[in-house]
């Protein structure tokens, strides 16, 4: 049987469970897992197993908290405890980003700030994860080292679903693993294993498959509609299609602001004395702005670089770390108040940054639709390939059904169950792709 130890509050180590009538395991890649414990009810067990200690394993990374305890009591079945414990990175999902965070660069680097501000180093300390003695247990962990960016504004979002809706954009994974008594959160992404871990029908390692091609929910063209009232609205247009192949959204991005605080512009866009670009410029009489030496204005399709290059016909195309950017230079990018200012002090955005913001918002709500193709299915386990040995959770391997349709796809959940009929693992993996 699979060891699973039990931690307290404080994650010590305070025994292990070695025998159960079953145990399932279910790790997901990018969204939170869970665990399932049924095993007889005694009063050593129902002393070692409270709600808000924690499971965990030697050959797994995932680290879950009891959530829910049931006991059951039966004069012809028996006694039996149902322990429920949910992954440690459900603890995301319980912050909310708690005013406005301004994304202008990597992307991996603004989400661990999100989550640090949330609940880690960066928070209130009624925010932070503590154990009993109040010593924070939260921390960041190791850096994944992507180069994937972002230009986007957060409002009072979810944390623990904006982080899941960014590794669903870039193909990442997050986790929160245990080690010194701390728990680390980390992004990562699954090894590409296609070319040598292949399940196929006739191989007999693939059990079940689902191939679907779905037209039903389009949508291409986000019309997206920022701060102002009327005609005086700030507008901008995501994607671009025509004719009977357009379809069109609405988008309402009210909640995406102009106005930011001093200390969010910098972090977004630094001063000279920083490292970054900007100065402030202008006079009291004339009033002061906030100017770039340069901008790199990240592109995100082809109608907007054109648009870009007949506005500012100066400026150069740029490819950084993969990214394509538009560089223009010597742009107020902000109006300021003064020519001092204190981190909590108001600027205004111009539209050369904020209609970035309303671009990107468009396109995350057009992710929502489009002609979608999607490739699910189940692995016959321990077969040709073992998990754990031949691929792990998130990696790509190729799924090839009868017909000929071979793709690459991810393993997105791995589901162990242990059992007075053996272990059995079901992993399981998806392709969705969209087009608009």
């Amino acid at each position: 049987m699979i060891e699973v130890f039990v931690l307290n509050k404080a994650l010590d180590m305070v025994g292990v469970v070695d025998s159960y009538k079953s145990l399932i395991w279910a790790h997901r890649y990018n969204t939170t897992g869970d665990c399932e414990l049924y095993l007889p009810a005694t009063t050593e067990s129902l002393q070692l197993l409270q709600k808000g200690f924690y499971l965990a394993r030697t050959d797994n990374d995932m680290v879950c908290q009891i959530r829910k305890i049931e006991l059951d009591t039966s004069v012809e079945e028996g006694n039996y405890l149902i322990v429920t414990g949910v992954d440690v990175a459900d603890f995301l999902a319980r912050r909310v980003v708690w005013s406005t965070m301004n994304a202008n660069g990597n992307a991996e680097t603004f989400i661990r700030s999100m989550v640090n501000k949330a609940l880690g180093a960066s928070s209130l300390y009624a925010r932070q994860i503590t154990n009993p003695a109040g010593a924070r247990i939260f921390f960041l962990g190791d850096v994944a080292g992507f180069t994937e960016v972002l230009t986007e504004q957060v409002s009072y979002k979810n944390v623990g679903e904006k982080v899941r809706e960014y590794c669903l954009r870039f193909g990442w994974g997050y986790r929160v693993l245990l080690g010194d008594k701390k728990l680390w959160f980390q992004l990562y992404k699954g090894t590409d294993r296609t070319d040598s871990v292949i399940f196929s029908e006739a191989y007999e390692n693939l059990s079940a498959s689902q191939y679907i091609e779905d037209d039903t929910n389009m949508g291409n063209v986000a019309l997206v509609a920022g701060e102002g009232q009327g005609s005086k609205r700030s507008r901008n247009v995501s994607g671009f299609a025509q004719s009977v192949d357009r379809y069109e959204i609405y988008v309402d991005a009210k909640d995406i602001s102009k106005t930011i605080t001093w200390a969010d512009l910098t972090a977004a866009y630094p001063t000279t004395d920083q490292g970054g670009q900007g100065y402030i410029s202008g006079t009291a009489a004339a009033g002061y702005t906030y100017k770039m030496n340069y901008i790199n204005i990240q592109v995100i399709d082809a109608d907007q670089l054109a648009n870009l290059q007949t506005t500012y016909p100066d400026g150069t195309l740029l490819t950084i770390d993969g990214n394509q950017y538009y560089q223009i230079y010597n742009e107020v990018i902000a109006d300021l108040p003064s020519n001092v200012l204190e981190d909590g002090d108001s600027v205004v955005l111009r539209d050369v940054v904020y209609s970035v913001y309303l671009l990107t918002r468009g396109y995350e709500k057009l992710s929502e639709y489009g002609s979608v193709t999607s490739f699910s299915g189940t692995i016959e386990p321990n077969t040709t390939f073992v998990y754990g040995r031949d691929y792990y959770l998130g990696d790509m391997v190729t799924v090839e059904n009868q017909y000929g349709i071979s793709v690459g796809v991810r393993i997105t959940e791995v589901i162990e169950v242990d059992d007075d009929n053996g272990y059995n693992v079901e992993p399981k993996f998806e392709l969705i792709t969209k087009e608009g």
